[in-house]
């Protein structure tokens, strides 16, 4: 039978803790359900290679190849997430050290040193092995390298291995330990080193330097990454399947830097009716990173759950939620999982069949989103989510920055980033690609900068004015250019360059938490600011909003500079999310589409054809007012004018 294409819909999928004489079984179940993709093999290390050395992959051509019979392609999964009991038992070197000196056991998962030699040795065989087995087999359409890389704890593994490496790291990086000494400041507090091989592990019961702990979790995440491009050189090397590893919905790791040596993004994500928007804006970060479509690895049908299970779902919502990547550039949504566990530390994890076999009350929704990927199939496969106007920066240094100097009480990052920004962006339906710092600025007229503390990240301070200059608009702050690499503030002003550039000078700045301070617009209109407040005298600027009251009043929140061609509009505070809206509308130059906030909006264009995908992310009717009239794929309606979308309805609207 002839392998199915895109848009998959599919499941992870687990036979090496099943008899093999189910897996016809499944596969019926799987065919009736209209699944057309499963993710094999990332937590069955110990099937694999049983004891050291000794390999047994016929269980798993077995599968592949029946699932292959039925027309059902292979993501297959390096399982190096979960080494065996043999590896740990006799070498207990590899396993991770908390910072407390302690080493982790056998039992669980993500377990091993991701710098451990030894480790990295075993990872490459098996890794090897299973890109000679299967590097070339047409019925494996991928591969996902581990599972979920993330630090382990809270500093990652201290390990001595990671701690020598970590120092050496700092010896490249600084040259001279006087150097350190002098970037870091670290003559506060009698903290200066006179070797590198003084730079401690930093213990969670002592209070480290803030440029510390920002490098030492940096290497962190640069060690995961080293880690996962290890295998994919192998895989590059003897398989001809695209590459990619399932990300989190973190910032602990540099998603941009991941891909420099990866094919495809894989995105995991398990958000709930209250927060399903937010899974909108990793889906909005995947897009752009290879300007391809990314697989959606991972997402729950129903409930999540270890041992206990937790969050029902609603009707309609495994609908959405699976739309979701799929209408924000995915050409792939699986669900975790296939058939319940019966045993283990996740027996309660919702799923599509139970541990018996039999389909969930989700079945017939599931079936449901299947019948709609094959009837909009031609569109979704001919045509890619519009390229937005606008970009919104996201940081994986800034994460580590603002976890260990936070700056303000309860602040929290991606929170801040999400509701100050990206949030009232999405729902006035202004599509935003999320862009790291490296990533080129020249297709976008706007970019959103909040909260960006360095602006030396991948050389952007150079690369921002000449794009100023050439046009674009730069909305930027609050705190943003007020930290170097380093985690330490500037010493000649409380920006690196913003105050040059914007023509202004910031007087005072004060924190926003417990007090808040009016700031007054050109309109005469009265509202809040948050977060932090700078007050700013301009010099070569306009000042957009003054604060009202409290010791900043007469002084400038938000200031608008001409810089060339182009603008650059500073944030002393957070303003409002209406507010944010009509400064980005404004610079853009654009309208968005009309729908009501809780509808998701994302226009669609190439040789299939242009057109929108519309769902309902709030379990909520919604009103969309189309610009011509369309065709619903997904029922075969005409629709014009004014339209109603049904709570967690889906509509792929074909003009």
């Amino acid at each position: 039978m002839e392998l199915s294409g895109p848009p998959y819909l599919g499941a992870a999928y687990y036979p090496e803790d099943w008899p093999l004489d189910q897996i016809d079984d499944d596969i019926a179940l799987m065919l009736e359900a209209g699944m057309n993709v499963m993710r094999v093999g990332e937590f069955a290390w110990s099937r694999m290679e049983p004891r050291e050395g000794e390999y047994d992959f016929e269980w798993l051509h077995l599968v592949i190849e029946k699932l292959g019979q039925a027309g059902i392609p292979t993501i297959l999964g390096t399982p190096t997430c979960t080494p065996p009991a043999w590896l740990a038992e006799r070498y207990p070197e590899i396993l991770v050290m908390s910072d407390q000196g302690r080493r982790a056991g056998h039992g669980g998962r993500r377990h091993a040193c991701p710098n451990s030699p030894v480790y990295r040795e075993h990872c490459a065989r098996i890794v090897t092995r299973m890109a000679e087995e299967f590097g070339h087999d047409p019925r494996v359409i991928g591969w996902q390298i581990d599972n979920e890389l993330f630090p382990a704890g809270p500093r990652g593994c201290c390990c001595p291995v990671c701690h020598a490496k970590f120092q050496e790291a700092m010896r490249e990086r600084f040259g001279t330990i006087e150097a350190l000494n002098e970037a870091w400041g670290t003559h506060l507090w009698s903290q200066a080193y006179q070797d590198f091989r003084q730079l401690p592990i930093p213990r969670t019961d002592v209070r480290h330097h803030p440029s510390l702990l920002t490098a030492w979790m940096c290497f962190q995440s640069d060690s995961y990454i080293e880690f996962a491009h290890a295998q994919a050189e192998i895989l590059h090397r003897l398989a001809t399947q695209p590459v990619g590893t399932d990300m989190m919905p973190t910032g602990a790791l540099n998603y941009h830097q991941m891909h420099r040596k990866l094919d495809v993004v894989q995105f995991n994500h398990y958000n709930s009716p209250e927060n399903l928007g937010q899974a909108a804006f990793w889906m909005d970060l995947c897009r752009p990173i290879k300007e391809a479509p990314f697989w959606n690895t991972e997402t729950s049908t129903c409930w999540n759950g270890g041992v206990t299970a937790n969050g029902y779902k609603p009707s309609g919502f495994c609908r959405a939620n699976s739309w979701l990547p799929i209408a924000l550039g995915a050409e792939a949504n699986l669900y975790w999982l296939w058939r319940a566990h019966w045993s283990g530390q996740e027996l309660m994890h919702g799923s599509v069949i139970s541990s018996c076999g039999r389909p969930l009350h989700i079945f017939g929704e599931v079936r449901e989103v299947a019948r709609g990927f094959r009837a909009a199939a031609d569109f979704l496969n001919g045509t890619r989510v519009a390229r937005p106007k606008v970009a919104l920066h996201f940081s994986g240094f800034a994460w580590w920055l603002f976890e260990h100097q936070p700056m303000v009480n309860g602040f929290r990052y991606l929170d801040q980033l999400l509701d100050g920004f990206y949030r009232p962006l999405l729902q006035a339906q202004i599509g935003v690609d999320v862009i790291d710092p490296a990533a080129s600025l020249e297709p976008y007229t706007v970019v959103c900068s909040p909260f960006l503390p360095a602006l030396d990240e991948a050389g952007l301070r150079e690369r921002l004015l000449p794009w100023l200059e050439a046009g674009g608009t730069w909305i930027a702050g609050p705190l943003t250019d007020i930290r170097t690499l380093d985690a330490t503030k500037y010493r000649h002003a409380p920006y690196g360059s913003l105050e040059e550039w914007a023509g202004v000078t910031c007087r005072y700045q004060i924190p926003g938490e417990p007090q808040s301070f009016a700031l007054r617009w050109r309109d005469r209109s009265i509202s809040g600011g948050s977060v932090w407040y700078d007050g700013l005298e301009p010099h070569h600027a306009e000042a957009v909003a003054t604060y009202a009251d409290g010791p900043l009043k007469g002084l400038a929140g938000v200031t608008c500079t001409p810089v060339g061609k182009g603008q650059l509009l500073l944030l002393g505070t957070l303003p409002r999310g209406e507010e944010v809206r009509e400064m980005v509308l404004g610079a853009g130059g654009y309208r968005a589409a009309e729908a009501t906030p809780n509808l998701l909006v994302v226009p669609r264009e190439g040789p299939g054809g242009r057109g929108l995908i519309v769902l309902d992310l709030g379990n909520q009717a919604g009103m969309l007012t189309l610009p011509q009239p369309a065709t619903d794929l997904l029922t075969g309606r005409r629709h014009e004018g004014r339209i109603e979308v049904a709570p967690y309805g889906v509509m792929v609207l074909r003009y």
